[in-house]
């Protein structure tokens, strides 16, 4: 597990680096590299949150087509 507090500091950083940047399409993919870090850090903050019970882990090994 990523720690989100990481992926948010890297956030900031890509958008610090956006702000500075001159070519216009360069700007926009540190803008959506930035937006991406956040949603992985919203993504494993919620993991963190809600561990899988074992038996949804069960559940899902268990289960085979027939």
């Amino acid at each position: 597990m990523i720690d989100p507090k990481a992926l948010l500091e890297r956030a900031a950083q890509l958008a610090d680096q956006a702000k500075g940047e001159e070519d216009a399409s360069i700007r926009e993919r540190l803008l959506r590299m930035a937006d991406h870090y956040r949603d992985l850090a919203a993504h494993e903050a919620w993991a963190s949150e809600n561990p899988p019970s074992v038996a949804a882990l069960t559940g899902a090994l268990g289960t085979r087509p027939h």
